[in-house]
């Protein structure tokens, strides 16, 4: 059986989305580290050097503006930044991964089995943190071949696994709250 499509249609989607995606109003946070992922994925897919030079352009505009302080979801702009940093090897994208690596390994709370609270929520653990925080960690880690990192991250996914998966249905809750022993997590946003 033969796949047939149109390359070059599917080469203008994703150029439309691209640049869709590059002119929204992002910050330094979840959603912008979910959409540049996406960027970063396109580039990788199609070879369109002017991606990975709009991706460029923006983080060095907020480099320039000064980083937020790391939290879970800033995290997740590490994904882009790895992708930079192959790319290019600049060293200060490097350097503001590793700053959200230690950030992540040393100063981000956890609880239980060293489970990543996810952002404001003391002991909630949230399906979000496994792109924020543990899939970048596990890049990271597989990059420098660290042992422990690696342990880390997939310790995230094994705890993320027992805490937010329904064993009969094996489909996942949202998040859990360690404090109330339950899956129903609130959130004021």
């Amino acid at each position: 059986m033969k796949l047939n499509y149109d390359k070059e249609e599917i080469l203008r989607v994703i150029d439309n989305i691209v640049k869709k995606t590059m002119t929204m109003d992002l910050t330094w946070d979840w959603p912008c580290g979910v959409a540049y992922y996406g960027v970063t994925r396109a580039y990788k897919a199609t070879g369109n050097k002017q991606y990975l030079d709009m991706l460029k352009k923006w983080t060095e505009e907020y480099i320039e503006l000064g980083l937020p302080d790391w939290t879970i979801n800033t995290c997740a702009m590490g994904h882009m930044l790895i992708t930079l940093y192959e790319e290019t090897s600049e060293q200060n994208y490097w350097d503001i991964i590793m700053s959200k690596v230690d950030y992540i390994r040393n100063r981000a709370a956890r609880f239980g089995d060293k489970v990543l609270e996810h952002l404001d929520f003391p002991e909630q653990a949230w399906a979000d943190t496994l792109f924020m925080a543990a899939f970048f960690l596990l890049r990271v880690g597989v990059k420098l071949k660290d042992e422990e990192m690696i342990n880390d991250a997939l310790n995230q996914y094994y705890c993320h696994i027992k805490y937010l998966q329904n064993s009969s249905t094996s489909l996942w809750y949202h998040g859990y709250d360690n404090v109330k022993g339950s899956i129903k997590v609130s959130s004021n946003r």
